[in-house]
């Protein structure tokens, strides 16, 4: 016997399948330009977190089921994203370290402006 014809897709599918796709390469262009702009680190949280939001979207929205490893994993992704950036801002409001040869140039000028006379 001959396999049955595939599903036609109506209007309305053709055009959600055409706005995932859209959406998919939005998303895609977006995650290459921030690799510009942010540390490997920042990206591989921000590739986790990801992760995250899509598997809350499937359990919340799309009612798939959850499981209490996808909980679990939902919250360690969410609690490691929040670490992260608690991280770097306080890596951020530390004063940044003097370099060696900005210290010595520095005690130069130092020296120099207390032999000149007053």
């Amino acid at each position: 016997p001959a396999p049955p014809p595939p599903p036609r897709l109506s209007t309305a599918d053709g055009m959600l399948l055409l706005a995932s796709c859209v959406n998919a390469v939005a998303i895609s262009w977006a995650g290459i330009n921030a690799q510009a702009y942010v540390t490997a680190t920042t990206f591989m949280v921000l590739a986790n977190l990801n992760k995250f939001v899509v598997v809350a979207f499937g359990i919340a929205v799309l009612h798939e089921a959850s499981s209490w490893q996808a909980v679990v994993g939902c919250g360690t992704s969410l609690l490691g994203g929040a670490a992260y950036a608690r991280a770097r801002s306080n890596l951020a409001s530390r004063p940044t370290p003097v370099k060696c040869s900005e210290a010595e140039a520095d005690d130069e000028d130092d020296e120099k402006a207390s032999l000149q006379p007053a």
